[in-house]
């Protein structure tokens, strides 16, 4: 199998489908620290997630029209069962 970086356009589609691109970002992610303070707009941090993949919250899991970001055992299995 092989993987690729999800280009901007994913991920903003992505986050549109989650609720928006806050949803996608990994706060805790030692890059995020790094570039918070320069970034401010939407676009921007999409652009980012889609070079430094670090920054996206994993796993994703897109099914129909839902997209789960990150694992929450509850959330999961209220959605997917």
């Amino acid at each position: 199998m092989v993987l690729h970086p999800l280009a901007p356009e994913e991920l903003a589609r992505l986050a549109a489908k989650a609720g928006g691109m806050e949803a996608l970002l990994s706060r805790k992610s030692p890059k995020y620290k790094e570039y918070a303070g320069r970034v401010t707009a939407p676009g921007d941090w999409l652009a980012l997630m889609a070079e430094e993949p670090r920054l996206i919250r994993r796993p994703i899991l897109e099914r129909d029209t839902d997209v789960l970001i990150g694992f929450d055992p509850d959330e999961w299995q209220r959605r997917l069962l």
